[in-house]
């Protein structure tokens, strides 16, 4: 890859499959050949669409059939379980294109990078959502050696030997611990409490403990050695927050996300909306957004990687009234009681695609029609019409976007002329 990629920044994020692809679109230009791959599904997925499917799409070449999301398995011992696609590639032509998938056959216009009907549109890594829906960020970073992170035991004994201590402990959790149900907790010192937080032994002990680490530590620990009673960020919400995995499984049919009071402390390991709007959680629990996310993600070995600028921040989604608002969070507290009703159960039990209950799977499905009636009337059909419906929405936001860029700047100029003469 040092060879081939040498001129391309970050190049070592692609698969190694990408060499391949990279040089047989080369050997074919202004020939009368094409060429075809079996290929990770994370080469049509995530970043990896943006670095590589543009150098070919430049060459005048398209992907002319793709078979997409194949299970594949070795013969070995411990066999190796990845998803798979065979994606072809030739010199721009009038022949048919085709995408097979789950059995059928699809004739399409056009397949782009993410194996879609529909133009060649890379999905950027968006800083703030094209719709109009509220900001999305990551969890809390630590960067304290694990001092200031506790298990129930380790709470508890420190509760009994120092009993003061206790205001300074919250709940903490990040995707594992929220899917599993898994209970942890941490120090927790704002800047007003530092004094006081350091009258305490134990906690001046950490505290310095923190400090020597960052001292030693990388750039971004030592950019933090002046902080050492906190994690390197500490963003909290004033009355709630949505939690969204980084990290979960692509068998689910639905995201897990969940409410939180503003008492928890959400690691890094998850994504998070602070003191957000009801009705964006209907969004991230619908089976629409969940089809999106799985097209343009990146993935960790099978597994959705959900980040913000991609998945969210891209996420086309129309205005809507406050009618519908209205619509979409009456549906929210539906399926937070169907939740409740199985609350014995933990996240990952209530999703496994199998065994969730028939009553949250219903409020799900109800969830999932008064989204989706947000984009059109007409019921979509199958996913691949979600997506293409979808994949057309974004490249009209983007070219408003851009459209109003340029006359914001065209204006900004006139003005700037004007005032000069």
């Amino acid at each position: 890859m040092d060879f081939v990629f040498h001129q391309m920044k970050n190049y070592k994020n692609l698969d190694y499959i990408s060499i391949w692809f990279y040089k047989a679109t080369k050997y074919i230009v202004s020939k009368e050949s094409k060429y075809a791959f079996v290929t990770t599904n994370s080469l049509c997925q995530g970043t990896q669409v943006e670095m590589l499917w543009p150098i070919i799409f430049n060459k005048n070449q398209e992907i002319f059939f793709a078979h997409k999301n194949i299970k594949w398995t070795n013969n070995a011992k411990d066999k190796a379980g990845v998803t798979v696609s065979i994606v072809g590639v030739r010199n721009i032509s009038n022949d048919k294109k085709i995408i097979f998938e789950d059995n059928r056959i699809i004739k399409a216009n056009n397949i782009n990078a993410y194996l879609i009907n529909s133009n060649n549109i890379i999905v950027s890594n968006n800083k703030k959502p094209i719709s109009k829906l509220n900001k999305m960020e990551g969890g809390n970073q630590p960067r304290e050696g694990g001092y200031f992170i506790l298990n129930d035991d380790e709470k508890k004994d420190l509760i009994t030997k120092y009993p003061m201590i206790e205001k300074y402990i919250k709940p903490l959790i990040g995707s594992i611990e929220f899917i599993n149900n898994i209970q942890r907790w941490c120090i927790w010192i704002n800047e007003n409490e530092v004094e006081d937080a350091m009258s305490i032994d134990i906690l001046n002990e950490k505290i310095s403990a923190v400090k020597n680490l960052r001292i030693n530590g990388n750039t971004l620990e030592r950019n933090f050695v002046n902080y050492p009673y906190r994690f390197i960020q500490n963003k909290t919400a004033l009355k709630n927050q949505i939690i969204i995995p980084v990290v979960s499984s692509e068998s689910r049919d639905y995201i897990p996300i969940g409410f939180l009071s503003s008492e928890y402390i959400i690691l890094n390991s998850a994504n998070v909306i602070y003191d957000p709007e009801i009705f964006n959680f209907s969004l991230l629990c619908s089976q629409i957004h969940n089809i999106w996310v799985k097209a343009v993600a990146g993935k960790l070995e099978n597994r959705i990687r959900y980040t913000n600028g991609v998945c969210w921040n891209s996420f086309p989604f129309p205005k809507i009234s406050e009618a519908q608002k209205q619509e979409l969070t009456q549906c929210v507290f539906r399926i937070l009681e169907e939740r409740e009703n199985h609350s014995e159960k933990t996240l990952a039990q209530l999703y496994d695609p199998v065994k969730m209950p028939q009553g949250l799977r219903e409020a799900h499905r109800l969830n999932d029609l008064a989204v989706e009636r947000c984009y059109r009337s007409k019921p979509f059909e199958t996913d691949e019409e979600r997506l293409e419906y979808l994949f057309k929405l974004y490249e009209q936001m983007i070219a408003d976007e851009k459209q109003k860029g340029t006359l914001f700047e065209e204006e900004k100029k006139a003005k700037k002329t004007k005032k000069i003469n």
